[in-house]
């Protein structure tokens, strides 16, 4: 079955089997399918990019916020001279659709994407987003982050992962011993400057690629204090002879020496605000997306006609569409 012939299907609205978000005749999102006019990156994670080189050659128009086209700059994930920067809540008219950026509480610049189509419909999707900061959105169809979308997946308050974040790290400095911190962009940065309003004073030293990620979020208004580059002189002194904390990707292998304590960023800990793996290494529960509850809560909040939960980036879609038939009476299904 080809993309436009699934057109009928939830009034057109689908995630392709190239995991692009369709939401109209136009506009598409978070990934690639010729035909269509506008191209929407959401932010700039690699799972929302699919397809992106394809789409800046042959879209009309690939639009991001200004905050995501940055840090796209900063990650060298793409080329991103053909992106267009937007503004939050300005509307886009592309023939018969007007598309808007909505701001979500992810990473630096997420944003959720509205569409209202020539035949009245509003078709909103989510993207990846934290209930808390994040603004809902009367719509028909909602397509929806899926990746909590298991009861299970319950996390404790953010205010509890706090306490106990700022509590291991005062701990491991208080007994001379560096923290090694590992998240993706975005946790890092929020962590960096979390750390810094709790009165941590001690030299950060990140990745070269955290650090140009870093030097974007200052440049929002973000506080993350004195940082070094692992890879310039001031940075590799401090590891090798100074109290510090140190950032890194989770895909970034490190060879430094010595003791130190690990702490790992990860949305996939529920119940408890983190648990203890081995003698100084710690995972904490730390995510930029909602849980099953805060997806629950944003879906009846959203009020929409149909859900879609979005089955093409991981997790929980299948189990995630049948809980909000069950709780919410909304019809929902999976897409892919």
């Amino acid at each position: 079955m080809t993309v436009r012939s699934m057109a009928h299907f939830n009034h057109g609205v689908f995630v392709s089997l190239s995991k692009a978000v369709v939401l109209g005749n136009r506009t598409v999102c978070d990934g690639h399918e010729d035909g269509y006019t506008l191209r929407v990156v959401t932010h700039a994670h690699a799972d929302h990019l699919y397809g992106l080189r394809n789409s800046t050659r042959k879209c009309d128009l690939v639009v991001s916020t200004r905050e995501t086209k940055d840090l796209l700059s900063a990650t060298r994930r793409c080329r991103t001279s053909m992106i267009v920067p937007v503004h939050y809540n300005q509307t886009i008219k592309i023939r018969d659709e007007k598309v808007t950026l909505i701001p979500a509480n992810h990473i630096l610049g997420s944003a959720q994407v509205l569409v209202e189509r020539s035949d009245g419909l509003r078709c909103l999707y989510s993207s990846d987003f934290r209930l808390d900061g994040t603004p809902t959105v009367k719509c028909d169809v909602l397509v929806l982050d899926a990746t909590y979308g298991a009861p299970s997946n319950v996390r404790p308050s953010i205010d509890a992962v706090h306490e106990a974040l700022i509590t291991l790290v005062e701990n491991s400095l208080k007994t001379g011993k560096p923290v090694h911190v590992f998240g993706f962009i975005g946790k890092v940065q929020e962590v960096m400057s979390f750390l810094r309003r709790k009165g941590i004073t001690v030299p950060f030293v990140t990745s070269p690629r955290m650090y140009r990620v870093s030097r974007v979020y200052e440049k929002y208004g973000f506080t993350l204090g004195e940082y070094y580059s692992s890879e310039g002189v001031v940075g590799r002194k401090i590891l090798k002879d100074d109290l510090y904390i140190a950032f890194f990707s989770p895909f970034e292998r490190t060879y430094l020496k010595g003791e130190f304590t690990r702490m790992e960023l990860t949305g996939w800990l529920f119940g408890k605000p983190y648990v203890e793996r081995s003698k100084n290494e710690y995972v904490i529960s730390y995510s930029g997306h909602s849980d099953f509850n805060q997806l629950i809560e944003y879906a009846a909040k959203c009020d929409p006609e149909h859900v879609i939960t979005d089955n093409a980036r991981g997790g929980s879609a299948i189990k995630l569409a049948e809980e909000i038939e069950k709780r919410l009476g909304i019809p929902a299904s999976p897409s892919p």
